[in-house]
């Protein structure tokens, strides 16, 4: 009986830890999003040799194949409103798959591009300027030191029996691209210096969709991201998987589980 005691006093003590410890794992604000960032080497046929100018139909209004924004030309479906800057663009083999697809977010189709990190960030996302690689933690673009290129991602949820109006703003030096439920409602193209970008206004019913902000610097010499929207009742929660600390916690309480089954 004795015996039993201190087992079950030692089984309450560790489940107490957990709690414990569950409670002091970061938890993500309502208003947050996953970032993953990349680095565009220095050497990408594309760097620094796109043309300049700010333009708000760079990319289709829809994403690709693979998640991807579409380049908005004729060559990949463009019929009207096309994006025809003056001089170079995209169009290598490598900053465009065979979809028109921008690649510089995605490593498996841009050997230029290396995945440097995740974290979870709070809404608005304000990375004005000095947003250089590694991790937008670095002190100058181009050179050995590559160019900074992110995605943030969530899900942005309405509750149930309600319609929201979402207003979005988005600024970037150099572009930078926000699809709501795989639909665009910011395009910002262009090489240019900081600036604020062209969004719309969405109509959003009941439910959870998918928010996703491509950015991408490509041009020497600054760097920055902002971007925000404006609702009410809404929650924008990340991406991410569990903390590893609340795999290990959730890893503990199930070998508790087995210690107490053994018991019996």
């Amino acid at each position: 009986m004795r015996k039993n005691r201190s087992f079950h006093r030692l089984i309450m003590a560790l489940l107490l830890l957990g709690v414990a410890l569950f409670a002091m794992v970061p938890l993500a604000s309502a208003s947050s999003v996953t970032i993953t960032y990349y680095t565009i080497a220095s050497n990408d046929p594309d760097a620094n040799h796109l043309s300049f100018g700010t333009v708000d139909n760079e990319v289709q209004n829809h994403l690709g194949p693979n998640g991807l924004p579409i380049l908005n030309t004729p060559a990949f479906g463009c019929t009207s409103n096309c994006f025809a800057l003056n001089g170079p663009g995209f169009g290598t083999a490598t900053s465009l798959d065979a979809s028109g697809e921008i690649t510089y977010w995605d490593p498996a189709l841009n050997p230029y591009v290396t995945k440097t990190g995740t974290a979870t960030v709070a809404l608005p996302f304000s990375a004005p300027s000095n947003f250089f690689p590694p991790s937008g933690t670095g002190t100058q673009d181009g050179g050995p030191n590559g160019y900074q290129a992110a995605v943030l991602s969530g899900n942005l949820t309405v509750p149930a029996n309600t319609t929201e109006t979402i207003s979005f703003n988005i600024g970037a030096d150099d572009m930078a691209f926000a699809f709501l439920n795989g639909q665009v409602v910011c395009d910002l193209g262009g090489v240019h210096g900081s600036t604020a970008g062209t969004c719309t206004t969405a109509q959003v019913s009941s439910g959870t969709y998918p928010l996703e902000v491509f950015f991408v610097d490509i041009n020497q010499v600054q760097s920055g991201l902002t971007f925000g929207l404006e609702t009410s009742n809404i929650v924008t929660t990340p991406t991410t998987t569990p903390e590893p600390c609340t795999l290990v916690l959730l890893g503990s309480f199930l070998g508790i589980g087995g210690l107490l089954r053994r018991r019996k």
